[in-house]
């Protein structure tokens, strides 16, 4: 089993650099299959490692996210953030049980981090109000589940849950001037691109190895 583990999750790795080489394709069915097997397989490997279910749920619903997202329109934008929404939720319940308040406001690097996050997402919010139109309101709402996910992550003794909350706020941050700021075409969408989707990726990663483990032989 832990030989098969190991494939799985090197598959995930696999794919998720080769798709690299495909962000600036169209969007596609194939092209959907490529952005949503690199976590799905996190899904697998997370499942075949007896992880906690909320893990498994929570990369299940990022890998839908994913799906969506993969599409261009609203209806899918709207559906990739509810399938993330939630997927932030699951992260929180997994976080719950061991998150220790007390680490945030003791620690000078975990304090300044958690305002760092917060004041990031308030400032997109308030740069977002106007080119979003009326998708501000569902951002809205996603962004508190981001943020108390982020926040979460940071109340946990050991620190990769951090990093990975770190990397999927600057994702969701760098997404959002991709989508909404810069216009189509423009020489920094392909490097916002790149970002997106490396930050996002090593999110999923560093949360599944950091609750999954890696593969015992």
């Amino acid at each position: 089993m832990a030989v098969f583990s190991s494939v799985v999750l090197a598959a995930s790795l696999a794919l998720a650099l080769f798709h690299f080489r495909w962000l600036e394709r169209p969007a596609s069915h194939p092209r959907a299959v490529l952005k949503t097997v690199p976590v799905l397989l996190l899904v697998v490997y997370a499942f075949l490692a007896g992880a906690p279910l909320l893990l498994v749920v929570a990369l299940a619903l990022g890998a839908l996210g994913d799906a969506c997202l993969a599409f261009e329109g609203e209806t899918a934008f709207i559906a990739g953030l509810a399938a993330f929404l939630f997927s932030h939720l699951a992260y929180v319940g997994l976080f719950w049980p061991a998150v220790e308040p007390g680490l945030v406001v003791g620690s000078p690097w975990r304090y300044a981090v958690a305002w760092a996050l917060v004041v990031l997402l308030g400032m997109m919010l308030l740069v977002l109000w106007r080119p979003a139109g009326k998708l501000v309101v569902p951002i809205a709402v996603y962004a508190i589940a981001i943020i108390a996910m982020a926040l979460s992550a940071l109340m946990l003794r050991p620190v990769p849950p951090s990093a990975g909350a770190a990397l999927f706020v600057m994702s969701d941050a760098a997404l959002a001037v991709q989508k909404f700021l810069v216009k189509p075409g423009s020489p920094v969408t392909k490097r916002l691109k790149f970002f997106v989707w490396g930050t996002y990726y090593a999110a999923q990663l560093i949360f599944t190895l950091a609750f999954a483990g890696l593969p015992r032989f």
